[in-house]
C-alpha cells in the first residue's frame, strides 16, 4: 500500500507546513531533451553522467547480437497487468501446459486457465477486488469487535502490535485532515477560475493570466505561484482530492470490508483477471522490466530480450492481506518464476509467519526476490516495512534484496526524496524518480516510487541471469550487491529531512545498481 500511493500527501504537506521538500518534477527544471528523460534509468554514467543502469552499454557492448541462454521469468506481484499491451504481449508469460478457455484446470496446479498467472484479489462473492482497508484499520476494526463480543485477543495482537496499529491509523488520519484541507483549496479555486477564465480544463498559467488585484484572485495568485515554484501542478492537485476520497470510503472506513478474512489455509481461489479493475501500477512495473526496445515505439525496458512476466494480481488500493502474498509467492515459485518483484509493502503483518514461510520457500527453490524499500522517507532499520527477508527461523533470506530509489540528479538530490533508506535494510538504490514505463491501453507515464526501482533492479537481474543460467539466486543476489556503483565520496540529502549525509550511510552496498558491472563479474563467475 505504501508504494502504492501517490504523492498527493508529499504535496499536501509541502504546501500546508510550507516545508521545502523536493518535489517528485523538481530534478527536471533544466532543459534534458525528452529521449534522455524517457531512457535514463537505462543509460550509463560514464558517458552522460546520469546514474542510470547502463543496461545499454551492456547491449551495446557485451550482448550485441548474443541470444539470452534462457528467458528468465519475472513474476509481477502487484495490482494487475495489461497482457495486450503493445509493447508487453510479446514478453507475457505462457503457461503452455494450460489451454486457454476451456474452463478446465489442464496442468492439474490447482488454478482454472491460469494462461499468463492468477488474480487473489476475489470478494466472497468472486469479484474482483480493487479497493481495501489499510492494514491497521483491518486490525483495529478486528480488536473491537473482539471486545465487543468479549472474546480472548488472538495471539498475534500483543499491546506493542495493537500500539503500532494505532499509530499508523491515526498518523493516516492527520494526513487525511491535510488532504482535506487542500482538497478545498482545490475546490475554491476550481470554482473561481473556472468561471473567471471559462475554462474547465484551466491550467496555472491560465490562472496567473487573469486579473489579479483584489481578493480572492490575489490569493488564488500567490498560492499558484508559491505551488509552481515546488513543481506541482493542477493535475497533483486533482490526485489529492481523489486520494483524499480513498482515504475517508476505504483506506480508514471501519465500515467498508471488501471481504471477510480468508481461512489461512485458503489457496485456490481467484480466477484469471489478469488485468483486474486498476492495473495502472503493475502495468508500469511490468513494463520497466520488459517493455520492447526493439520496436521503437513507448518504453524500453531493461531486460525485455530476455523476460518473460508472469502476472500475480494480490496488490489491491489499500493495504494487500498477508495471505494473498504468501499464495502469490508460492503460486510465482510453483509455476516456474525464477525472480519475484515485490512493489508493495506496509507497516504491520499480522500474519507475517505465513509470508516468511512463502519466502522461505522461493529460497530453497532457487527464486531471487526483489522488493520495494518504501516511499515514507523512513529509515528501514527503525520502522517496520513488511515483507523483508527475516525469515521465521530468525535468518535472513539469502535471496532476498530491498531496493530504495534514487533520482537523474548527480547533486544533493541523488536519492529521491520519499525513498526509505537503512544501512541494514535497504540493500541498495536504482532509478526510481520519474521514470518512463507503460500504462494500460497502450498509454504511458512517467512515475515515481520505490516501487519503480524495484523492477528496475528485477530486470537487471534477469538480464544478466538469462545470459548466465549457471548461477544459483544467491549467487545473483551477491552479484547485484558486490557490482554497485559506490559512491564513498557523495553527499545527499537525507529523505525526510534537510540533512545533508554520506550516500554510503543509507544502504548496505552504499551504491547504485550497475547492469554493466554485473554483467561483466557474472562473467569471472561463471568461467
Amino acid at each position: 500500500m505504501r508504494q502504492l500511493l501517490s504523492f498527493a500527501l508529499g504535496f499536501t504537506v509541502l504546501i500546508t507546513q510550507g516545508q521545502s521538500l523536493q518535489s517528485t518534477r523538481s530534478i527536471y527544471k533544466k532543459s534534458i531533451p525528452s529521449e534522455v528523460k524517457q531512457d535514463w534509468h537505462n543509460l550509463d554514467y560514464s558517458s552522460t553522467k546520469i546514474y542510470g543502469t547502463s543496461s545499454n552499454r551492456v547491449y551495446d557492448e557485451l550482448i550485441q547480437d548474443k541470444k539470452p541462454k534462457r528467458k528468465i521469468i519475472v513474476a509481477v506481484i502487484d495490482s494487475g497487468v495489461d497482457t495486450d499491451h503493445e509493447d508487453l504481449s510479446m514478453n507475457m508469460w505462457i503457461n503452455s501446459d494450460e489451454i486457454g478457455g476451456n474452463n478446465k484446470d489442464d496442468d492439474n496446479n490447482g488454478y482454472i486457465d491460469d494462461i499468463h498467472g492468477w488474480n487473489f484479489l476475489v470478494s466472497d462473492a468472486g469479484e474482483d477486488i480493487r479497493y481495501e482497508n489499510l492494514e491497521a484499520t483491518r486490525v483495529l476494526r478486528l480488536g473491537k469487535e473482539l471486545k465487543r463480543n468479549n472474546e480472548k485477543m488472538h495471539a498475534w495482537m500483543t499491546d506493542d502490535f495493537m500500539q503500532r496499529a494505532t499509530e499508523i491509523y491515526n498518523s493516516n488520519v492527520s494526513d487525511l485532515k491535510g488532504m482535506e484541507q487542500m482538497s478545498s483549496v482545490y475546490e475554491v479555486m476550481d470554482s473561481i477560475i473556472t468561471e473567471k477564465s471559462g475554462k474547465e480544463d484551466w491550467t496555472f498559467d491560465d490562472a496567473l493570466a487573469l486579473e489579479h488585484e483584489e481578493n480572492p484572485m490575489e490569493s488564488i495568485h500567490k498560492a499558484v505561484k508559491r505551488m509552481k515554484l515546488f513543481g506541482i501542478t493542477k493535475g497533483d492537485l486533482k490526485d489529492i482530492y481523489e486520494t483524499k476520497e480513498k482515504f475517508s470510503e476505504y483506506y480508514l472506513n471501519y465500515d467498508f470490508m471488501a471481504l471477510t478474512d480468508r481461512k489461512l489455509d485458503e489457496k485456490h481461489y481467484g480466477n484469471n483477471h489478469y488485468e483486474g479493475p486498476e492495473a495502472d501500477h503493475g502495468t508500469h512495473v511490468a513494463g520497466l522490466i520488459a517493455a520492447d526496445r526493439t520496436n521503437g515505439i513507448g518504453a524500453r525496458g531493461v531486460a525485455s530480450s530476455a523476460v518473460e512476466i508472469m502476472t500475480v494480481r494480490a496488490v489491491p488500493d489499500g493495504d494487500e492481506r498477508d495471505i494473498d502474498v504468501a499464495n502469490a509467492i508460492r503460486y510465482a515459485v510453483d509455476n516456474g518464476a525464477n525472480i519475484i518483484n515485490m512493489s508493495f509493502g506496509k507497516g504491520l503483518s499480522p500474519q507475517e509467519s505465513m509470508v516468511n514461510d512463502a519466502l522461505k520457500y522461493a529460497e530453497e527453490k532457487n527464486v531471487l526476490v526483489i522488493h520495494a524499500a518504501g516511499n515514507d522517507s523512513e529509515n528501514n532499520d527503525i520502522v517496520g516495512n513488511y515483507p523483508n527477508p527475516m525469515l521465521n527461523d530468525g535468518a535472513r533470506s539469502k535471496t532476498y534484496l530491498t531496493i530504495g530509489a534514487s533520482s537523474i540528479s548527480r547533486k544533493k538530490d541523488l536519492v529521491a526524496s520519499f525513498s526509505n533508506y537503512g544501512a541494514d535494510e535497504v540493500d541498495l538504490f536504482a532509478p526510481g524518480h520519474e521514470v518512463y514505463s507503460t500504462l494500460p491501453n497502450n498509454e504511458y507515464k512517467f512515475l515515481s516510487g520505490t516501487s519503480m526501482a524495484a523492477p528496475v533492479a528485477s530486470g537487471v537481474a534477469a538480464l544478466v541471469w538469462a545470459y548466465h543460467p549457471d548461477l544459483s539466486a544467491t549467487e545473483m543476489r551477491e552479484i547485484l550487491m558486490t557490482s554497485v556503483t559506490k559512491l564513498e565520496k557523495k553527499k545527499v540529502i537525507k529523505p525526510g529531512t534537510k540533512n545533508k549525509v554520506w550516500f554510503s550511510e543509507l544502504s548496505s552496498t552504499g551504491g547504485i545498481i550497475n547492469a554493466y558491472n554485473a554483467f561483466t563479474l557474472a562473467d569471472e563467475m561463471s568461467n
